[in-house]
């Protein structure tokens, strides 16, 4: 097949030239014209992702002190003080209350205080101690809040007011039970307004000047801190603001006649409203200087462009001659005919994969169905829960299960005399499985699936009763008459007691199964109702899967207490009543087995038991009651178990701190991160941060600080390096950064600690 190759390279070149060219030209007729609106929607979209940046750190403040507070008024010690009195003389819980207050009251978060009251007995405790010796003036201040309908709410407290007057505060109040009418307590956690420094950061020239609004439209944080609790609700420039329902928003106003554009963000978080405001007047003194710019890159990308259309078509040109080299050798009905350019070609052949796409799907509808006999599996097997199988019911066909059910089984009575032979067991057994499924309506039953030797059907019907049973037995006779017809085999079939829920399909099985097996003294062709040879139902005795299941995860967990008490109840399961002799030895055998098993899959070595497997079964066997059974299981398996991964998770806790401590040693000075210590351990940077603080008490970020400012002192001391290159050195962005971290740690400035030593 040939064809121009250089045709379709041209007229890309061609489109090319035309395509950087015309914009070019356009671009330099209106650029100047429309920059000043281009720059300003630049600024005020930055404006826009800028405010949304504050907004993100100031709420990820408000929610670590909201999560923190919260976990501290539901746990046991808090929940519980609440329905007792309180006074000095009660020490230990007081020490209780005061340590949970001291873990969330970091200087990060710029936490003032925490405050627990009783609504109830009307005790209150801070970190300053318990009633009179805490905050007494503060009290009026916490009965105040209780009034307050909302469970959980921030609020801004006026200078001169709460724990520490000298300067605005913030409270964030929580009461438990969090929605109950009459709550029986409360945390009131007082933070620094200067909390949300994060938006003087943020107020640049840029920016403009950014503030932040409560509920009420109270200034709750400015850069001009004279603001702060000035109601902005008779402002004209914010009435759109306060008018609309919008969350996020932008809009022009003027402001001491000067156009401005004013952006907000509304929290539903807490209500908070996030304003900016820039100046428009700053933006257009760039727009001449935009424009002389925009005409002289114009004038020269006009010259580059040629250059730039011929290497850019050529390379765009290598991608199509790839496709039509890997989709020449596919065979397509218009070979014969001659192909102009490579793109016919191309179309060509993607024309006939399309038409043949019919084969991928029938191969799709073949695997469907083998899904849906693989669920039915699972159904008769027990290893789907019944309420998952209903939300599958679709692709059978069916809406909601029929009122009434059964399972009907069909086996081969015997291939002696007939024309096959035993190894065409498997090939015969798929035919009649066919021939059901041809026989049974789609609607009244489900996929039919071969299990062992038989052939199993779950058939259903809106009849119920007699009728019913009727047609169990109508169905059953034409499907042994049809085998009989096609394959020249006879058959019996089983059939189950009606039921109502997939729940039941497990023990329909097995009723069906044993039919089969009581026909023996019948003869061949049989079909059994399960009700007529054995008229008393029995129980189908089921192994607790998850409860085993969740006392293995106890034991990975290593909580003892939770393992003891899934063990409890998997041996109160297999004694239940009626529970044949025979059923709870196997099932306490296959316990056992398990157990080992689950020990090997855990590399836990046999020495940790103390017997062999023979020794265990003969152990236990000869336990005499439920007690002692429990009791024997324990000490032998899941307290063994969790000793030995106890052991491994010290040694494994240890092994990653004391990895990552050599390297903030050795690599102290350069860009350390918590990710890179743990992507070079091989493991996840959260589980490396919670193992790390466990085994030295502080987190990473605190360690390497303090082992950074020792260092620092060591210099400050021992060498003549400057204060800037120590903070250099470090990796400190600058030395009022550095400056500010020593003296926060030695309680001096660098120079000082220097002069000193």
């Amino acid at each position: 097949m040939r064809f121009q190759s250089s045709s379709y390279l041209v007229k890309l070149m061609l489109l090319s030239i035309l395509i950087g060219t015309l914009p070019v030209i356009l671009l330099g007729t209106f650029a100047y014209y429309n920059s000043s609106r281009a720059v300003l929607d630049k600024v005020n979209e930055s404006n826009k992702q800028l405010l949304a940046q504050m907004q993100l750190r100031v709420e990820q403040t408000l929610r670590t002190v909201d999560n923190s507070a919260t976990q501290l008024l539901q746990s046991p010690v808090v929940t519980g003080a609440f329905d007792k009195e309180i006074t000095h003389h009660d020490f230990e819980l007081v020490q209780e209350l005061l340590k949970g207050i001291s873990l969330i009251q970091t200087y990060e978060l710029g936490i003032k205080d925490v405050y627990l009251f009783s609504l109830d007995r009307k005790w209150m405790v801070s970190s300053s101690g318990v009633n009179e010796y805490s905050t007494p003036d503060f009290r009026p201040q916490l009965e105040d809040f209780s009034w307050i309908a909302a469970g959980s709410f921030w609020v801004r407290g006026a200078e001169g007011q709460g724990p520490l007057s000298s300067s605005p505060s913030l409270y964030f109040v929580k009461k438990y039970p969090f929605n109950a009418s009459h709550p029986k307590g409360m945390i009131c956690v007082v933070l620094s307004s200067r909390v949300m420094k994060e938006s003087d950061a943020l107020s640049n020239d840029r920016l403009g000047s950014a503030f932040i609004l409560d509920s009420q439209f109270d200034i709750i944080d400015h850069h001009d801190r004279s603001q702060l609790g000035r109601r902005v609700s008779g402002d004209p420039y914010l009435q759109p603001l306060l008018e609309t329902e919008e969350a996020v928003g932008q809009y022009a106003a003027e402001l001491d006649g000067e156009a401005v554009t004013v952006t907000f963000r509304k929290s539903p978080y807490n209500g908070w409203s996030y304003v900016s405001v820039s100046s428009n007047g700053q933006v257009n003194e760039q727009n001449a200087l935009i424009g002389w710019i925009t005409l002289l890159v114009c004038m020269v990308i006009l010259l580059v462009t040629l250059l730039l259309a011929w290497i850019g078509s050529k390379k765009m040109y290598r991608p199509i001659q790839s496709i039509y080299t890997a989709l020449s050798g596919i065979p397509s009905p218009a070979d014969e005919k001659e192909s102009h350019g490579e793109l016919q070609v191309i179309g060509e052949r993607v024309d006939y994969l399309i038409r043949n796409q019919s084969l991928i799907l029938n191969e799709l509808q073949g695997q469907q169905t083998q899904l849906k006999e693989f669920f039915m599996q699972k159904l008769f097997s027990g290893a789907i829960p019944p309420a998952d199988f209903e939300e599958k019911l679709s692709l059978y066909g069916v809406d909601k299960p029929w009122p009434s059910m059964c399972v009907v089984a069909v086996q081969i009575d015997t291939l002696k005399d007939t024309r096959f032979e035993e190894a065409n067991r498997d090939l015969l057994m798929f035919a009649i499985n066919n021939i059901v499924g041809e026989l049974v309506l789609t609607e009244q039953r489900l996929v039919p699936i071969v299990t062992a030797d038989c052939q199993v059907t779950l058939i259903g019907s809106s009849e119920e009763g007699a009728k019913f049973k009727e047609l169990i037995f109508n169905l059953s006779d034409e499907i042994q008459k049809a085998i009989f017809q096609y394959l020249e085999i006879k058959v019996s079939i089983g059939i189950s007691r009606p039921f109502t829920s997939f729940a039941e399909a497990r023990q329909a099985l097995h009723e069906a199964m044993t039919s089969l097996k009581i026909r023996v003294g019948l003869g061949d062709e049989s079909i059994l109702f399960i009700e007529d040879v054995q008229p008393q139902k029995s129980s189908l005795f089921l192994f607790p899967h998850d409860k085993e299941q969740a006392l293995f995860d106890a034991i990975r967990a290593g909580d003892l207490q939770l393992s003891e008490q899934a063990l409890q109840q998997i041996i109160q399961e297999l004694f239940q009543p009626h529970t044949q002799h025979r059923d709870y030895q196997l099932s306490l055998l296959r316990l056992l087995v398990d157990l080992l098993k689950f020990g090997q899959d855990l590399s836990i070595p046999m020495d940790r038991i103390a017997e062999d497997e023979a020794s265990l079964i003969q152990a236990l066997f000869k336990l005499r009651n439920i007690h002692e059974i429990e009791i024997w299981f324990r000490s032998s398996f899941v307290q063994p178990y969790l000793q030995e991964l106890d052991t491994r998770r010290d040694c494994q806790f240890k092994m990653i701190s004391e990895a990552v401590i050599d390297m903030i040693r050795r690599e102290f000075d350069s860009e350390l991160t918590l990710e890179s210590c743990s992507a070079r351990i091989n493991y996840h940077p959260h589980y490396v941060s919670r193992v790390f603080r466990q085994e030295t008490g502080i987190n990473f970020g605190e360690y390497l600080t303090q082992y950074r400012m020792e260092r620092a002192k060591q210099w400050l001391k021992e060498s003549d390096m400057k204060i800037v290159e120590i903070a250099e050195r470090l990796q400190y962005n600058n030395s009022a950064n550095f400056i500010r971290s020593f003296r926060k740690m030695a309680g001096m400035t660098p120079g000082q600690y220097r002069e000193e030593g």
